[in-house]
């Protein structure tokens, strides 16, 4: 796999479980970290199968922390922190064709390249620094300012 992603060289659906085997495991007896970097795997792999043989797609995924085996394994198993997977994963994504999007909500900050050659929005969830939210919000008053302190009363 483009992704290095450990012990992958044999995956397979298996029918009777409804689901895939890594390396003659169930995808579902690994830790959620290593299930959410191969949900990931799946879900783009169905964008991109569908994608190039002209079949129904919206043309993007939303993918809720992919990499959680990098920030929080629940073993070592399940812990890709000395691996490149983190890396090769990104690098897979920004090598998609233009007309998909992924949109990535991670707890982790991507490799310094993502920032160069991707669209990367950072929640701060402070309102004088970044972007605050998903949602945007109003003008925030500065703490001194009388004419907004009076007009919100």
């Amino acid at each position: 796999m483009s992704w290095h992603f450990p012990n992958a060289s044999r995956v397979f659906f298996d029918e009777n479980r409804r689901d895939f085997q890594i390396a003659g495991k169930p995808r579902g007896s690994t830790g959620k970290g290593l299930r959410a970097i191969t949900h990931a795997a799946v879900k783009i792999g169905l964008l991109e199968f569908c994608r190039e043989r002209n079949l129904p797609h919206p043309g993007f995924v939303v993918l809720d922390s992919p990499l959680l085996a990098y920030w929080k394994p629940e073993g070592n198993e399940d812990d890709l922190r000395g691996t490149d997977v983190k890396e090769m994963f990104y690098g897979y994504l920004l090598g998609l064709q233009k007309n998909n999007q992924v949109i990535i909500v991670e707890n982790q900050h991507p490799p310094d390249f993502v920032y160069e050659k991707g669209n990367v929005t950072v929640f701060t969830k402070n309102p004088y620094q970044g972007r605050y939210g998903f949602f945007p919000i109003g003008q925030v008053p500065l703490l001194g300012d009388r004419a907004e302190r009076d007009n919100s009363a």
